[in-house]
């Protein structure tokens, strides 16, 4: 989530918070008689306004939210309002959930539409993938046949998982000499693979036990910890797929599924070695059982966009590096530059 550039962030989802808990507590029996609240009918339309409204636009304001958010997020207050408020006060205004969820709905099934209409446009996304790994190119090829649109982001950022993690193992690494690897000195792999066997063990000796306490928490949780499992395989997988490449007079680096960029390098204005990074750097550093320091900080003449996790977007003007081979990669950079 990022917030817009407001002059006070934090009073704004303070209040936010204000707003939410005193709508939860104030249907409560107990609050009710510690402070002696009568409640009359017509406080269910002040709660309405809250959720579906106040709190919609305070959310707006703070977080850098797209009208469809908002929509989503109003269509969510109406929902909440139908669970917290109590049936005999709610009554009168169902047609108002009806209608929310109903246009809820419309917006869903056309994005729905759009998913097929990039199903249909797959052979051609592939033609736009080729000689690219697909860490750099998918979500950039579906945008180009499908447009920008949150939920395709993220089930094309989904399907970029499932496929690293059950469909690249036989992909070799690029091995030019063009290539600089991250992973080799660092225990990145290693730390994936360890959370993925404690993964595995909690899952088995907690799911049994959870399961006769509550079978839904049960549920719910083996979902997130195979998730779990997947992303990490996904994460492995890509880490060692995809080096920092040189080639084409671009510079193509990838930090697992959650960040990569591609620069060209006719846009780098300034490699500095040894440099502190700023605290807006954006850094392409492997985990390690010990904190590592940057090597080299690449500053841009422009901002460049980087993806994130579930597709998301970062301007960045500024790259740090950590690598294997920090004189190969300083020599390609002079080389190129």
């Amino acid at each position: 989530m990022v917030y817009r550039p407001v002059r006070y962030p934090y009073w704004a989802i303070a209040f936010l918070i204000l707003v939410l808990t005193s709508n939860m507590l104030l249907y409560r029996p107990a609050v009710q008689e510690f402070f002696s609240i009568q409640i009359e009918s017509g406080i269910a339309i002040v709660s309405l306004i809250d959720l579906v409204i106040i709190a919609p636009v305070i959310a707006y304001f703070v977080f850098n939210l797209s009208v469809k958010q908002m929509i989503g997020l109003m269509v969510t207050g109406l929902i909440a309002a139908r669970l917290l408020i109590p049936v005999e006060y709610f009554a009168p205004y169902k047609g108002i959930l009806y209608a929310g969820i109903a246009a809820e709905g419309l917006l869903l099934v056309m994005e729905v539409g759009l998913l097929f209409y990039v199903l249909r446009k797959i052979p051609l996304i592939r033609k736009k993938m080729r000689g690219t790994a697909a860490i750099y190119s998918m979500l950039p090829a579906v945008e180009k046949a499908a447009g920008n649109n949150k939920l395709v982001t993220i089930v094309v950022s989904e399907f970029l998982m499932i496929y690293y993690a059950f469909f690249a193992w036989r992909k070799k690494a690029p091995s030019h000499d063009d290539v600089v690897t991250m992973h080799m000195k660092t225990s990145a792999i290693a730390m994936n693979m360890m959370l993925i066997h404690a993964i595995v063990i909690e899952t088995i000796g907690i799911h049994w036990w959870l399961h006769e306490k509550s079978i839904w928490i049960s549920i719910v949780l083996l979902v997130l910890n195979v998730y779990s499992v997947i992303f990490f395989l996904a994460e492995t997988q890509v880490i060692g797929l995809n080096p920092i490449e040189i080639k084409e007079g671009k510079l193509y680096a990838a930090q697992g599924l959650t960040k990569c960029i591609i620069v060209p390098l006719e846009k780098v204005k300034e490699v500095k070695w040894g440099a502190k990074p700023h605290k807006e750097v954006l850094e392409f550093i492997l985990k390690d059982f010990e904190p590592l320091e940057v090597q080299v900080v690449i500053t841009l003449r422009e901002p460049l966009e980087a993806t994130m996790f579930m597709g998301s977007k970062k301007a960045v003007t500024e790259l740090a590096l950590r690598v294997d081979e920090p004189e190969k990669l300083k020599q390609l950079l002079q080389k190129e530059m």
